[in-house]
């Protein structure tokens, strides 16, 4: 159905904003969000075997290893609003007097963030050494921190209106696989890959912004930095969850390229990257469209969220497994294929990680979808913050010997370890996430078959 919200506009008359919620809606929107995911991750997909193969592994790591230390930058401005923020305004969509005050709380806290990170940027940039020896990819890497600031695509969600969003993606990826193809021509001109990569996100960003902020008729209103951190102090526990989230998986990243050298970089993100795809385009669309739904189910009643959560979890699970089967025996071939035969040290670790996003598609369901719709913040936070632990524990044991190989196994574990320990919380509150009448054939089909028909027949045309 349509939810229509009028309200007067700016020029005079009524202004109509429309909010598509529902079956329709949802389809809609993970349809969207799977064109979102291919611009993120496919097209891209069209330079990088090209890109690595003119720098070589030793820039490629360097490359990787900036993005990778810029994305604890991106992760205190983000601050978790993407659900925290959707949050509460999926809650009451209607409602242009809470839309406008938490766009405010957050623009106005991002700001802020953004300002102190430029700060602590500064002074790593003259004080951690590879940072320091590659300045100029480091200072180009650090532009993601404005398109963060000024994406605002947890708005979008929140209003379950997503199509413009992956229309915009869309041509970002498709103009930075142009542009990156002519530009970085040479192994020297790998310092030249961040900048087009952010420079042309912040363009798109700059155009989502103001299109959602007139779509929605905002009113910015000014929030006071003492406001703002009492905000930020607020919403401190899905913060520290993402945090902690962040050491067992980019902390990786960065801790290898501190015991190590780029090389070793190189080969572990390489295989990293292709998993990220698998996962990324076959879950995180309907993780990031489900978030909001499974949220206003929770809303009505506790037995309907959980209801919708259980169905999703079968058909997770084989989209997942069957991804993950193929990972393991033609990942390596791929990777070769892909990336070279100079990344060919890689194969190992594609093979220890297939089954990565099958792991981490399931606990998302138990932590993300039914932990944080129940305002249980706080286990979740437990749950990954000793993950983490264990994870920075593990990385000092296999790091030294096993090097990039034991970077994988570190994720692989961890992430087993995350998943078994929201389970046993859930259990322990009455919540079963595993209902076995969902695994039944009869019950399966019956989940599948409006999704395919609507989503695969009907969404794309909708949803673009």
């Amino acid at each position: 159905m349509l939810l229509n919200i009028k309200r007067r506009s700016p020029f005079g008359g009524k202004a109509t904003v429309e909010i598509e919620t529902g079956k329709k809606g949802l389809v809609k929107n993970i349809a969207s969000l799977g064109i979102v995911q291919l611009a993120n991750y496919v097209l891209p997909l069209l330079s990088i075997p090209i890109i690595s193969r003119i720098i070589g592994p030793e820039k490629f790591g360097v490359i990787n290893f900036s993005a990778s230390f810029m994305a604890y930058f991106t992760l205190l401005i983000g601050f978790g609003f993407d659900l925290s923020a959707t949050r509460k305004i999926a809650a009451a969509p209607s409602d242009s007097e809470n839309r406008n005050r938490v766009f405010s709380e957050v623009f106005f806290c991002q700001m802020w963030l953004t300002i102190f990170c430029t700060v602590c940027f500064l002074v790593c940039l003259l004080t951690v050494p590879q940072l320091k020896s590659e300045s100029k990819v480091a200072v180009f890497s650090f532009l993601v921190c404005i398109s963060t600031f000024l994406t605002q695509n947890w708005l979008f969600q929140a209003m379950q209106d997503l199509s413009k969003v992956a229309l915009l993606n869309f041509i970002s990826k498709l103009l930075f696989t142009a542009i990156v193809l002519l530009i970085v021509s040479s192994k020297g001109k790998y310092i030249w890959y961040p900048l087009v990569l952010n420079a042309v996100n912040i363009i798109i960003a700059a155009i989502s912004f103001t299109w959602g902020y007139k779509r929605y008729h905002i009113k910015l209103r000014f929030v006071a930095l003492k406001k703002c951190l009492e905000l930020l102090w607020q919403e401190k526990m899905i913060f520290f969850s993402l945090v902690v989230i962040s050491l067992y998986t980019t902390t990786n990243i960065v801790i290898l390229g501190l015991y190590h050298n780029a090389r070793q970089v190189a080969f572990y993100t390489s295989a990293q990257r292709l998993i990220a795809i698998v996962q990324s385009l076959l879950t995180m669309p309907f993780y990031q469209a489900l978030y909001p739904f499974i949220g206003r189910a929770f809303g009505e009643s506790e037995k309907k969220g959980m209801m919708i959560a259980q169905k999703t979890v079968p058909l997770i699970l084989i989209i997942t497994a069957t991804a993950s089967l193929a990972m393991f025996f033609f990942g390596p071939w791929f990777l070769v294929l892909f990336y070279g035969n100079a990344f060919a040290p890689a194969v190992p670790v594609i093979r220890i990680l297939a089954f990565v996003p099958m792991i981490i598609s399931i606990s998302n369901i138990f932590g993300i979808q039914i932990m944080l719709n129940m305002k249980m913040d706080k286990y979740f936070f437990y749950i990954t913050a000793c993950g983490a632990m264990f994870s920075v524990l593990l990385n000092f044991i296999l790091l030294p010997p096993f090097g990039y190989i034991g970077s994988a196994i570190n994720w692989l574990i961890t992430e087993l370890i995350v998943n078994v320990s929201m389970y046993i919380v859930l259990r322990s509150k009455g919540l079963n996430p595993l209902n076995p009448k969902y695994f039944a054939v009869s019950a399966l089909m019956e989940t599948v078959r409006p999704l395919s028909n609507k989503i695969f027949r009907r969404g794309v045309a909708q949803g673009i």
